[in-house]
């Protein structure tokens, strides 16, 4: 009796054991089931670069390398300050990389780098998202370019010219940090934002330079036969529909009232009207600006600025084109209140038709006026460089890439 109850308790406690580690095995494999589950599940969530939206990603990468001639009368008389000035070389004017996607089926994003021309530093341009509600409304946040100039806004890969009018860098409105709210049709669109001001890319909420509130404005309405897309470039390739747009943009800020900010409170104003036109072959473009600083000290400038270009193609593969444009500062400036007026004229030769992927490009610009007696706005980057005379010569050969 005594060997049957012996057996009889080793049989239950082995049942007792096996279920027990059934059970447990049963256990770590749910577990482990969940966790394979939760993982492949969020992964569609923590990245942009997703298996669910991989395909969406695009990397692009612009690269402008070209060499400058510089020629100016600066009425120097010293070894380091000659009286004949003639500046040469070879510069990568621009190397920028971006990554975009869709994060989600309505919402986009935007991340790009520009390297320096001078040290090769990354810096960051572009970052930003934009949301689009429906088919007529969408919302921008982020860094970008407000819209207020047409031709800052336009890409640089996607000029007429190597380089931006001097105009348009005296007065563009460059990046900064704010919301943008787009909504619009088929002929006509408009775009309101906030922002922190004029020229506040990669600025801290705290930094001197931002002011203390900013707003824009800008409308857009289409003429003629010509789509959205057409004006997304200057230029216009044979066989394009003919039709123009009328923009106008405005814009104002203030600064000087919060903690840190520039000293006096100061106030600016900056009007702009554009249109521009494409056709079968050719194109046009104008605009003019208006800008207001009032430093709330009993000094307030009206200054002023305008452009006007054209290109036209002399068969599929090649552009010729001229520019003018001018800076006509208030005479309250003082000393800088001189007006400013340059010339340019050139050839782009594109190397896929249609295309900017592969474009060549020389021009060569005459710049009446010295840069000194005016506001003008000089810099390597579109070879105007500082002159106390008139008559500076500037010649551009560059190739650019797009890929």
């Amino acid at each position: 009796m005594n060997n049957a109850h012996a057996i009889k308790a080793a049989l239950a406690t082995l049942l007792i054991t096996s279920a027990g580690a059934a059970n447990a095995e049963m256990d770590s494999n749910l577990t482990l089931a969940r966790s394979y589950d939760l993982a492949n599940t969020s992964a569609g969530y923590t990245s942009l670069m997703s298996q669910s939206n991989l395909s969406d990603i695009k990397v692009s990468v612009q690269l402008q390398a070209r060499y400058q001639f510089n020629s100016r009368d600066d009425s120097g008389s010293t070894l380091a300050s000659p009286d004949d000035d003639t500046t040469t070389g070879f510069v990568l004017r621009r190397t920028k990389i971006g990554v975009s996607g869709n994060v989600t089926e309505n919402i986009k994003a935007k991340v790009k780098f520009g390297f320096s021309r001078s040290s090769g530093t990354a810096s960051l341009e572009d970052a930003n998202a934009t949301w689009k509600i429906n088919d007529d409304v969408s919302i921008k946040f982020g860094q970008f370019k407000s819209s207020v100039l047409r031709e800052e806004n336009l890409s640089s890969s996607k000029q007429l010219t190597s380089e931006r009018s001097s105009m348009n860098e005296t007065y563009n409105q460059d990046f900064s940090q704010g919301i943008e709210f787009q909504f619009g049709g088929d002929q006509w669109r408009a775009k309101l934002g906030f922002n922190d001001g004029f020229n506040t890319g990669n600025t801290s909420f705290n930094a001197a330079a931002e002011a203390d509130f900013s707003f824009y404005g800008r409308a857009e309405m289409l003429l003629g036969d010509a789509s959205w897309g057409q004006f997304k470039q200057f230029t216009s390739f044979r066989g394009s529909n003919s039709g123009g747009m009328l923009g106008a943009a405005f814009a104002y800020q203030s600064g000087g009232d919060t903690n840190p900010s520039f000293t006096p409170t100061t106030n600016m104003s900056t009007g702009t009207i554009d249109f521009s036109w494409v056709d079968d072959g050719w194109n046009f473009y104008a605009a003019a600006v208006w800008r207001n600083t009032d430093s709330g000290v009993g000094s307030s400038m009206d200054d002023y600025g305008f452009v006007a270009q054209g290109g036209y193609f002399i068969d599929d593969s090649n552009e010729i084109y001229a520019r003018w444009d001018a800076v006509l500062p208030d005479d309250a400036n003082g000393a800088t209140g001189d007006d400013f007026n340059s010339l340019t004229v050139g050839w782009n030769h594109y190397m896929i038709p249609e295309s900017h992927a592969a474009k060549f490009t020389v021009d060569l610009g005459y710049h009446f006026d010295a840069t000194t007696t005016s506001i003008v706005k000089t810099s390597d980057g579109h070879n105007l460089l500082s002159d106390s005379e008139d008559g500076q010569i500037g010649l551009i050969a560059q190739m650019q890439l797009l890929f």
